[in-house]
This record gives structure tokens, sequence and C-alpha cells, in this order.
């Protein structure tokens, strides 16, 4: 579903990735871990259209996405969770979850929604109970949860998490990542970057660590949380 080959970025003197190659196939989730700096939301945001290659392609679903605008790579199915819980705070939880279907207008009816939001509210009940709260007045795991389920309702066939467990108790990030597993099986395609190496290597079948820049590792999950290096750069804690 997802390919890139030889992705370089700079910003001004500074290149921030460095020939990066990727796959990701639709129900996959891929790891991508490192160090803060490494290169990792550089990644997602070129795939988004958000920051422009110097070189090298992306693909998805067999087409050349390397030069589209975030906005026509998001009317492809593409939808991403940024790093800091960028929830519309003086809207309410339900006004919020309503903006996640802005690139669907149109082709989702009243009934489709109302599905979705059963299905949302039934996966984070938190929400329900809130729906008519300002997200301004949500915890920190709650508005997580609020910007995950707007990416999820409208049914992206690739999503792209930077950071999701960010600052969460550990009891709310098992929530999310549930929901992360959720919906790969359902069939979209999810690239989690995260530095919590062993907890995303935990739900996702491959990984890529990257590091300044590079890819350093890649290889099965089973096998990077067995490797030695890996055991002693990313996975000493978790």
């Amino acid at each position: 579903m997802l390919s890139i080959q030889g992705l370089e970025v700079r910003y001004g003197a500074i290149q921030a990735l460095r020939r990066i190659d990727l796959e990701l196939a639709a129900g996959e989730i891929v790891a991508v871990i490192g160090s803060n700096g490494a290169g990792k939301t550089t990644l997602l945001q070129s795939i988004l259209g958000l920051v422009r290659p110097d070189k090298g392609v992306i693909t998805f679903d067999g087409k050349p996405i390397t030069q589209l605008s975030a906005s026509r790579t998001a009317n492809l199915g593409i939808s991403l969770v940024p790093e800091g819980r960028e929830v519309f705070g003086t809207l309410t939880v339900l006004e919020n979850l309503r903006l996640g279907l802005k690139n669907k207008i149109g082709s989702t009816s009243k009934e489709q929604f109302e599905r979705e939001l059963a299905s949302i509210y039934e996966r984070f009940p938190r929400l329900y109970e809130r729906r008519d709260q300002q997200a301004m007045t949500l915890s920190g795991g709650e508005q997580q949860m609020l910007v995950l389920s707007r990416a999820m309702i409208s049914k992206p066939k690739l999503l792209l998490l930077d950071e999701p467990s960010l600052g969460l108790a550990p009891i709310i990030v098992s929530d999310i990542f549930a929901s992360i597993q959720e919906l790969a099986k359902g069939g979209t395609a999810v690239l989690l970057v995260e530095q919590m190496a062993h907890k995303a290597l935990s739900i996702a079948s491959r990984g890529y660590v990257i590091d300044n820049g590079r890819v350093a590792f890649q290889g099965k999950s089973s096998d990077l949380l067995q490797d030695q290096r890996m055991i002693k750069a990313y996975l000493g804690v978790h």
C-alpha cells in the first residue's frame, strides 16, 4: 500500500532524512522508533505532504504522491495523528469528531456517521460521557482518545501516528494501543512513530529504527526485540 524509496529531506544545510526505504501493507502495523531529532516526524510529514522531499519517491496505492499537498493526500485516505494532541479546544467532543469527516463531505450519510460514532463511543466510553464538553476541558489521555478517534472516524486507508503514548498513564496507553490493533484488523495500514520502542514493537509486525536520518535497523519485530544491539541502544528500559 505504501512504498518509500530513497527519501531525502533537507532543512537548509541540515539533512533530516537520508535515503529512507520503507514498505507498509494494508492491515499492517509498522513501528518507526529512534531518539528525538532522528527524523521520525519528518518522515510522517513527508508522507502526508506537509514537507516536500528533496529526493526519492513515495507511492500510495500504486500512485506517486511525493509532490502532492497535504489536502490531496488526505483525500486519498491518509490521516495523521500529530504529536501534541491537537484538539479544537473550544469545540465539543462531538463537534471534534464531526470534523474528522471533513474530507468525506457528501460521501458519508448521517446513518453512517452515527454507526461510526457508536463504535467510537463503545471503544472509548469516556468520550461518550464527555460528548458535550469542550475538548479543552478533557484530560491529556482523553484528548489523545479524541484525536485518535477523529482520525479513525473517516476510515483512513493509512493512519500515521506520531508519539501517541507521549505523557500518558500506562492504562491509557494500553487502551490506545489496543485501538490501533483493532483498526489494523479492519484493513487500515498503520505507521506508528513511537519512543516506547518495546511497546510499539509488541503490536507491530515489523520495525524500522531511524538514527541520524538513516535506517539503522529494520526487520520483524520479534527479531528486533531479541537483537542485542537493539536491546542495548533502545530496549534497555521499557
